[in-house]
């Protein structure tokens, strides 16, 4: 049975779409300047190897080798499958043409990527009948998220790995407007596969949605078998690229003591995406103590100040709107459903898997704000308007003011050395602490 389909948001006219062309220009320039901008706040300390897992567990020494040297070892290949090959030539090509550094290619192609991503937000958000004026405001609401804050601004897979999550539910907010030809579905499917092989969820359920069980065993073969055609050409392009490895490895990851239990990996994956809480430093899980980590796996929601906690306050009424929008609206059946199971895929995978669930924010990120912007076709509208709105400034306080406490957590790395021995008696410890102790304010002034 076929999803109910909602035309209202498609212009029948070519000059009604002038305006969203508009807006999407906004965007996009808006967009690239402030996460570039942003970006150059993040100390290049970050590129080194030894502040490996420094911010939040992440790899950026290895993500930014992939990207920007051929010869660099790629030994994750098995769960980022064709991300140097398709993150590597942009990269190439924007330092042959601006004549610019790996450092500086890497973050502009960021840079273009999150324009790309937060414009992608918008039309979806038109096509499933947002009025322009609420695709725009929570299109900026995504900027002021801690998901873009934090994982656009340094050189990751998880900003590629969220936009193959955004592209299978904008063709699945398209198919219900249009028919689509099987070509879109396999390539939505393809790259939501090759960037992280547990996105592929995404592009399997926008496929399953407009298909047939063996239509959709068709497309998806297809799609898998494409990802791994490019799979061997990669290998071939970067000969240090390797597709076993340690596969014992990934096992480190499942079910770990440091994720906390359920409730943090609930909380981190629905609250923090949107505001940060209070940032910790914890000790290295690489034997450096010079170098601690970043960490909001053990804080609180809401707990980076008054504006951190009107945020969440906002934030949690939205979900409670949008929840109950998708759960009661009679349109978007099709992304409704593609939503609920993407949200539970992602739920049930990181209950297993993963040490700090902020990593994953920006994987999320794309479907609460889905979901939360259909309140927008209901009765409560302007209510639901008001409190995205007021989310815009307190979440951009909030997370303005713990991102900025993380660029100076890397500046001040000598005077964090001597916190180390505190922080591991105490486990952890509150970063805001550290960065206004007597001694950092010394240095400032």
């Amino acid at each position: 049975m076929k999803a109910k389909i909602n035309l209202s948001p498609v212009p029948t006219a070519i000059g009604s779409y002038r305006p969203d062309a508009i807006v999407i220009a906004l965007l996009l320039i808006m967009t690239s300047l402030v996460t570039y901008a942003a970006g150059q706040m993040v100390d290049p300390i970050l590129l080194k190897d030894f502040t490996e897992d420094v911010w939040f567990g992440s790899d950026i020494e290895r993500v930014f080798s992939n990207m920007s040297v051929r010869t660099a070892p790629n030994a994750r290949a098995r769960v980022h499958p064709i991300f140097t090959l398709l993150a590597f030539p942009f990269v190439k090509a924007i330092r042959a043409i601006a004549q610019v550094p790996p450092a500086t290619a890497v973050m502009i192609l960021m840079a273009i990527a999150t324009a790309i991503w937060v414009s992608l937000l918008y039309v979806t958000l038109r096509l499933i009948g947002c009025r322009r004026l609420d695709a725009a405001v929570f299109s900026v609401l995504s900027l002021s998220s801690a998901a873009l804050m934090f994982w656009t601004t340094i050189p990751e897979t998880y900003l590629f790995g969220s936009l193959s999550l955004l592209i299978p539910l904008f063709v699945v907010a398209l198919s219900q407007v249009r028919e689509l030809p099987p070509w879109t579905y396999v390539a939505a499917s393809a790259f939501s596969l090759s960037i992280t092989t547990t996105n592929w969820m995404a592009g399997i359920l926008a496929t399953w949605v407009n298909h047939t069980w063996k239509r959709t065993i068709v497309l998806t073969t297809t799609a898998l078998s494409i990802v791994l055609g490019l799979w061997i050409i990669q290998s071939r392009i970067f000969t240090n690229t390797t597709f076993i490895g340690d596969i014992k490895g990934e096992t480190n990851y499942i079910l770990p003591e440091a994720a906390g239990g359920a409730i943090r990996v609930v909380l981190g994956l629905f609250l923090h995406p949107m505001v940060v809480p209070a940032l910790r430093v914890i000790p290295s899980n690489r034997n450096q103590p010079e170098w601690p980590m970043l960490s909001v796996q053990s804080s609180l929601p809401g707990s980076g100040g008054i504006a951190g906690m009107i945020a969440l306050a906002l934030w949690i009424v939205l979900l409670g709107f949008g929840v109950w929008a998708c759960w009661t609206v009679q349109q978007n059946a099709k992304l409704r459903l593609v939503l609920g199971l993407g949200v539970l895929g992602q739920l049930l995978l990181h209950l297993v898997y993963g040490e700090e669930t902020f990593l994953y924010a920006i994987h999320i990120i794309p479907f609460l704000l889905l979901i939360t912007a259909i309140a927008t076709l209901t009765r409560f509208r302007s209510l639901v308007l008001g409190c995205a709105i007021l989310l815009i400034v307190f979440a951009g306080v909030n997370n303005g003011e713990q991102f900025f406490h993380a660029t100076e957590f890397l500046k001040n790395r000598g005077v964090l050395r001597q916190q180390v021995p505190q922080s591991r008696s105490h486990n952890l410890e509150p970063i805001a602490t550290v960065l206004l102790s007597p001694e950092i304010r010394s240095i400032h002034e």
